[in-house]
């Protein structure tokens, strides 16, 4: 079981590498990127692409693919995230990634030894 979660955290970190994925319309078509993202020019040369909105990551779901391209989506982990790359999301302690009884994906700080809370920011 560690082994698995090792790799899904190692599967996670490498996606977060990416800022932008898919290629869509435009601006005023959201319909053509996941729930929760975008469409983005972000380097105003008209190549739209999607973008996950604040707060969510991207993650390519496992297994499924599209015309052979991987289907990405746009999740809210929880209350910190590995694929931001802010080291202070988990003040004194890490961001875990867990499973929960539904089979989804959820993050939580797991806090240092004498520290609590949701970002382990309390004595």
């Amino acid at each position: 079981m560690r082994g698995f979660q090792c790799l899904l955290l190692c599967a996670l970190l490498y996606l977060a590498s990416v800022d932008a994925f898919g290629i869509c319309v435009g601006e005023a078509d959201d319909g053509s990127c996941p729930d929760n993202a975008t469409c983005e020019d972000e380097n105003n040369d008209h190549s739209f692409e999607c973008e996950c909105k604040e707060g969510f990551d991207e993650i390519d779901v496992p297994g499924l693919t599209i015309d052979s391209k991987a289907v990405t989506v746009c999740v809210d982990l929880g209350s910190c995230s590995p694929l931001d790359n802010k080291v202070d999301d988990c003040v004194n302690g890490q961001c875990v990634i867990y499973q929960n009884q539904y089979g989804i994906y959820k993050t939580a700080c797991k806090c240092d030894m004498g520290f609590y809370g949701e970002k382990c920011d309390s004595k």
